[in-house]
């Protein structure tokens, strides 16, 4: 083992050339890497009203079934994986108009146009995927909506905007249940002939029209906001100092690797010889 120390010795200040190009290189990489910021905020999912419920209440409606995925799932659950869902992602990528910041390199701002073809939306969703966490507690039932973006006021933009939008899109989903609901009975008292029944359907109009009413008026629908999203003040990636240790540590464990294997070899090579001879 001694003499693998001396080998590894005589060949120090080769070893410690190489760290140190590495490391250079390391830092100035570490350098011009941009800074991410992260702007979270906490939701807790309310039961949604619908003007058509079952008895078990919940997502019931077609068009809140059809933006949950069928409502399979309880309705907190399935309300933290709408915040994440494609729909969603492709409202706020519109309404915002993130694809310019998602590809800066395509998007030419002095002509205000993109250099080539315009991005696929499905090509800007999946670059704002890695960009957005969205995190359900099953025990307290509160979401986490967590956005990782380069600007701390950008970011705080674009979580609050994933709350606005989603609340407003379920929202609407209810209102367009409801009011299909409504003209349904409408339909049927026109064409029901039996007293009791139209009594039924006065008063299922009734509740109907109240319930739409109250969908309108809440002011959130589908999330109550317990923290609010805020713009960061420190950046949340790269760690710099942690990040230079860690692959200083590596680059002189791969050195070291590559010397104690290369030494293996040539020690071989020699008690072969020796044995031959």
């Amino acid at each position: 083992m001694s003499g693998f120390w001396e080998h590894l010795w005589k060949r120090r200040a080769r070893l410690i050339g190489i760290w140190l190009v590495v490391m250079v290189l390391v830092f100035i990489r570490l350098l011009v890497m941009p800074a991410v910021f992260t702007s979270g905020c906490l939701l807790m999912p309310l039961p949604l009203e619908q003007v058509e419920q079952g008895s078990g209440g919940g997502f019931r409606g077609a068009s809140v079934r059809s933006l949950l995925a069928g409502g399979g799932s309880s309705d907190a659950y399935a309300a933290a994986a709408f915040l994440e869902s494609g729909q969603l992602m492709n409202a706020v990528i519109k309404d915002l108009d993130l694809a310019k910041e998602l590809f800066p390199k395509s998007w030419d701002s002095d002509a205000k146009k993109w250099r080539g073809k315009a991005p696929h939306t499905g090509k800007s969703r999946r670059a704002f995927d890695p960009r957005l966490d969205v995190s359900y507690d099953g025990y307290t039932g509160l979401i986490e909506v967590q956005v990782h973006w380069w600007s701390p006021e950008r970011a705080r933009e674009i979580a609050a905007a994933i709350v606005e939008t989603g609340d407003r899109m379920l929202r609407e989903s209810a209102i367009a249940d409801g009011e299909r609901r409504v003209e349904e009975l409408e339909r049927e008292m026109h064409n029901v002939r039996v007293s009791e029944i139209g009594g039924f359907l006065a008063e299922e109009m009734t509740q109907a029209i109240s319930s739409l009413a109250s969908i309108r008026a809440r002011s959130g629908y589908a999330f109550r906001v317990i923290d609010p999203p805020l713009a960061p003040d420190k950046k949340s990636w790269p760690p710099r100092l942690l990040l230079l240790i860690l692959l200083g540590l590596a680059t002189a464990g791969v050195e070291i690797g590559a010397i104690a294997g290369a030494y293996a070899r040539r020690s071989r090579q020699e008690d072969s010889s020796a044995s031959s001879t």
